[in-house]
């Protein structure tokens, strides 16, 4: 019953730092889109998209919705990040991270 008990914990553990693990390497690759958008500096050319990049090794799925605030010159950017998906499997995204951009 003792090593039942000592598999199971070890089982879900292993899972819970790969879920940890994936959920970090995809808020790096949140980071790093979100960079990519200030270092571009195109205003008229910030809209909504969806996108596929690859990062250690693995695909990942890239949401950005951009939405208009109250002030012209800024806007708010969510990034939605998941691993690309296998073959039959729906999208998923496990991060979002959100910043706004300014105009100027």
């Amino acid at each position: 019953v003792l090593s039942v008990t000592l598999l199971v914990r070890l089982g879900d553990n292993i899972r819970s730092e790969q879920y940890l693990e994936t959920k970090t390497l995809a808020s790096v690759v949140a980071e790093n889109v979100l960079e990519n958008l200030r270092i571009k500096e195109e205003w008229s050319g910030l809209s909504d998209k969806t996108d596929r990049v690859e990062m250690a090794g693995q695909s990942w799925n890239i949401l950005i919705d951009v939405t208009d605030t109250p002030n012209e010159n800024l806007k708010r950017v969510d990034v939605q990040v998941g691993p690309a998906p296998e073959r039959g499997s729906g999208e998923h995204y496990i991060i979002t991270l959100t910043s706004y951009l300014g105009r100027y």
